[in-house]
């Protein structure tokens, strides 16, 4: 299991807040998350591209809001907040 963590470059909180958790290609809500730790996944990973699902609360399911970069995460251009070059979250 991994941990996702945002960075210094997510606008919105602190850095290194473990905010979402990995289990088998599926993205859930942690405990640090605003919203609380969540028993539905939110995200879905295919190759280095993560697409919301149909519990996705913020917004529309299988769009492509995310994009995995080695161990770094950025938004796209589907994102509410377009896409940025500096990495919102870590996985580690």
């Amino acid at each position: 299991m991994s941990m996702i963590y945002t960075t210094v470059h997510h606008p919105d909180v602190d850095q290194n807040l473990a905010w979402f958790e990995i289990k088998d290609d599926k993205i859930y809500p942690a405990e640090k998350h605003p919203d609380g730790p969540g028993q539905e996944p939110w995200f879905e990973i295919r190759g280095n591209k993560i697409y919301s699902t149909e519990n996705y609360p913020y917004g529309k399911s299988g769009i492509q809001l995310f994009e995995i970069r080695l161990d770094s995460i950025y938004t796209t251009s589907f994102h509410p907040g377009g896409a940025n070059n500096f990495p919102w979250f870590e996985i580690r």
